[in-house]
This record gives structure tokens, C-alpha cells and sequence, in this order.
């Protein structure tokens, strides 16, 4: 009779304290959104200070160094800059001229912003990095010191740190930064989806071309998701690397998805000589995979080397080649036609 009143009495303690740990969750969660989510009180405050500190008309050196003090204090907490990210865009959209005049003139304090927050935890870190990729302005001509900081974020961070770091860099225009960011992920064997790296890198702010090369001339030595990253950033902009990119595809030893990479290029870049080195591949039976790929783009080109590898691969028995053969052809079979019917 004893020993079941004990087990009651545990098991009472169990679920109180489990109600409470759910409770305790629900409002730690409550306050994070509330502190996270700036009420249009604060923003409003914001605005008004904004509004002030760009109609200066007097006494403006003594009141651009209270400012820089102010804004160091106050915006070292996310909540706050948060909230001044939203009066900031508000004055950049309503009063353009005003803002380049202000974001100029904040170079220094958020350069001692981003080392603040580079103490801060990821989270923090993160928020950080978010408003330099919505502001890059802040950065200034000369960002090095900025990049750096920005850089350091990487160690320790999580995934959504690293992606917010490497648009900060592309907004920012930064090559090396963006390529130090690529060799760091690289170093510290840290995963992110060579889809959401190539996003990221389409947004550089700065002349592709000059980053693609940059970026390819480094890749050899990185692993192949970040190759494969960067060859899809070069498909999205630049024809050339018809030339460049032909080796590879011939070199058995680079790794089949930096090759499937490479021949998805050809399929938004024509190029015929590719044609010959697709057909043999499409009709190697070893690696599907590289098969299927060639066997899309041979369907984007029309010349007699195309057509007879859509011909001799159409009776194949494997489903996913013949799915690549299928799709792509109707769809140029119906471009074909209402080009016809149009002329």
C-alpha cells in the first residue's frame, strides 16, 4: 500500500514537472517572438530619430558623435536593430538622398557594430549578417575590415549563419571575401547545399564575370559541392567557359556530379563540338546518371550527331533516360511547330 503511494506521488512530480517545463517553453518562445518582432512603437521611434539626425541644420560634428554612441549602444541588442532595419528601409525608400547622405557617415560604427555582434551568439551573429546583406551600403568603399569580421562569423555558426555571411559578402561585391567564405566551409568540412550556395551567389552585387573566374580558378582545390556551385553560378551568366569547361567533361577521374555539372552548362550554352563527347556518353551504360544529363541536352541540339543518339536511345530500358529522352524532344517538337505555324 506504501510503495504504490510513492509511485503515485513520483509520478505526480513527473507530469507537474513536465507541465511546467511546457509552460516555461511557451513563454520563453512568447518572448523571444515579442523581443524579435519590433512593435510599430519602436520603429516609429526610430523613424523620428532618423528624421532628426538628417535635418541637422547646426551643430552637426558634436551630434554625428552623440549619434554613433547611441546607435553602439542601442543597436548592439537584436531587438533594436531589428526595429531600425525597418525605419532604415523607410528612409531609404521615401527619402533616397537622405539615407546615402546618413549611410555614409556610419561606416565606422557598424564595422564596431559587426565586431560587437562577432562575440554574440549565432543567432545574433546571424541577425547581424542579415542586416549587412539588406544594407550593404553600410559597408563603405573601404570594407575590409568589415569582411574580416564577417568572415570570423563563420566559425562556430550554423547553417543559416553561413548563408546570411556569404550574401552579406555578395551584397557587399566582396570576391575575396566570398572566396575566403567558400575556402573556410571547405576547410572546416561544413555542409551547405550546393543549390543554396549558388542562390547565394547570384545575388553578387559586383561583376560576375571577374567573381566566376576567380571562383573557378579556386575550385580545384575545394570539394566537389562547391564545384558544382560554382560551375552552376557560371551557367546562370556566362557563355564562356564552352572552352574552358570541355576538358573536364572528358576527364573520366573528376567526379560524375561535377561532370553531370558541366554538361547541364552545354544544355543552357550551346555549343556543338560538346555533341560528339554527349553522344558517347549517352549511350555508355555505366553511369546512368551522366547518361540521362547528356541525353537532355543532346535534345537541345539539332545536328546529325544528336538526332542519331536520340534514335539509337530511344528503345533503351532504362526508365530515367528514356524519361530525359521523352520530355525534353516534345517540348523542342512543339517549340519547332509554333515557330512554323508563326512564320
Amino acid at each position: 500500500m506504501f510503495s504504490d503511494l510513492r509511485i503515485y506521488i513520483i509520478i505526480g512530480i513527473f507530469m507537474i514537472a513536465c507541465i511546467a517545463l511546457m509552460v516555461f517553453n511557451f513563454a520563453m518562445i512568447h518572448y523571444s517572438r515579442r523581443e524579435n518582432t519590433p512593435s510599430a512603437d519602436k520603429i516609429e521611434k526610430w523613424k523620428a530619430i532618423l528624421y532628426k539626425q538628417t535635418n541637422a541644420a547646426s551643430d552637426v560634428q558634436p551630434n554625428e558623435l552623440k549619434h554613433e554612441k547611441f546607435l553602439l549602444r542601442k543597436l548592439s541588442k537584436p531587438e533594436s536593430l531589428i526595429a531600425y532595419a525597418h525605419a532604415l528601409q523607410y528612409l531609404k525608400s521615401e527619402f533616397p538622398e537622405a539615407y546615402s547622405s546618413y549611410i555614409q557617415k556610419r561606416h565606422t560604427a557598424f564595422q564596431r557594430l559587426a565586431y560587437i555582434y562577432s562575440r554574440k551568439s549565432r543567432i545574433e551573429r546571424t541577425c547581424y549578417a542579415d542586416f549587412i546583406c539588406t544594407f550593404p551600403q553600410a559597408a563603405g568603399d573601404s570594407h575590409g575590415q568589415l569582411v574580416d569580421t564577417l568572415i570570423s562569423y563563420i566559425d562556430d555558426s550554423n547553417i543559416h549563419c553561413r548563408t546570411k555571411v556569404l550574401g552579406a559578402l555578395c551584397s557587399i561585391g566582396s570576391i575575396p571575401g566570398v572566396a575566403n567564405v567558400l575556402q573556410l566551409i571547405h576547410d572546416r568540412g561544413l555542409f551547405m547545399h550546393n543549390q543554396l550556395l549558388t542562390n547565394e551567389l547570384s545575388n553578387f552585387s559586383g561583376d560576375k564575370e571577374v567573381l566566376g573566374d576567380s571562383l573557378w580558378s579556386e575550385s580545384r582545390q575545394w570539394n566537389d559541392n562547391i564545384t558544382v556551385s560554382v560551375i552552376q553560378f557560371i551557367t546562370r551568366f556566362s557563355p564562356r567557359y564552352s572552352d574552358v569547361f570541355l576538358p573536364f567533361l572528358q576527364d573520366t577521374s573528376v567526379a560524375p556530379e561535377v561532370r553531370a555539372a558541366i554538361i547541364r552548362y552545354y544544355g543552357e550554352h550551346r555549343y556543338d563540338p560538346v555533341c560528339p563527347i554527349l553522344t558517347e556518353l549517352a549511350t555508355d551504360p555505366i553511369d546512368s546518371n551522366l547518361a540521362a544529363a547528356a541525353e537532355s541536352v543532346l535534345t537541345l541540339h539539332s545536328t546529325p550527331d544528336a538526332t542519331a543518339a536520340r534514335e539509337s536511345d530511344s528503345s533503351k530500358s532504362n526508365w530515367r533516360v528514356q524519361h530525359n529522352i521523352r520530355v525534353p524532344l516534345l517540348n523542342w517538337m512543339s517549340d519547332r511547330i509554333a515557330k512554323k505555324s508563326t512564320a
